[in-house]
């Protein structure tokens, strides 16, 4: 049962060495065997620990290797099919909620934009507005103050031409 345990560790090691570029199972073998110890002890390799013997396999080991591959095998579709799952679930995320938010930001920012806009005219308008009504007042005054400046002029100038002609 230990050489079945054996070939079992091996058949997964070999898968794991395939999936992490692995030329093969007997690559994988000759790559992990390399990584183990002198006596043929447990080796690491991508996590898996790994037990090498050198005898022979036997019938009973081949089929319960086989069968240990279909398991791989089926264990490696089941995770493709599981990545390819989450993939499909980041696609539609980003097709559909990613899309839409930034949609919906842009459709925001070109409304806050525009209210911006608008506000900033207005605030505009107002200020100016009452610049003007500022100035026309100051130029209102102005007229009123060369009014009156002119009336007493010429009162001075009339208070001075009766005086003269009082002393005369």
């Amino acid at each position: 049962m230990e050489a079945a345990g054996t070939k079992r560790m091996r058949t997964a090691a070999a898968a794991a060495a395939m999936s992490n570029g692995g030329g093969g199972e007997r690559e994988g073998e000759e790559e992990m065997a390399s990584q183990g110890s002198a006596g043929g002890g447990a080796a690491a390799s991508s996590g898996v620990a790994v037990t090498i013997t050198t005898a022979p396999m036997t019938e009973t080991e081949d089929d319960m290797a086989v069968t240990e591959e279909e398991e791989v095998a089926a264990a490696s579709a089941e995770t493709e099919e599981h990545v390819q799952r989450i993939l499909l679930a980041i696609d539609a995320f980003t097709r559909q909620q990613v899309s839409e938010m930034l949609e919906a930001g842009r459709a925001l920012f070109k409304n806050l934009a525009a209210d911006f806009e608008d506000r900033l005219c207005s605030i505009h308008k107002e200020r100016v507005e009452r610049w003007e009504e500022e100035i026309r007042e100051l130029r209102a005054r102005d007229a009123a103050n060369e009014q009156a400046r002119s009336l007493l002029h010429n009162a001075q100038l009339h208070l001075l031409a009766t005086v003269r002609h009082d002393h005369t």
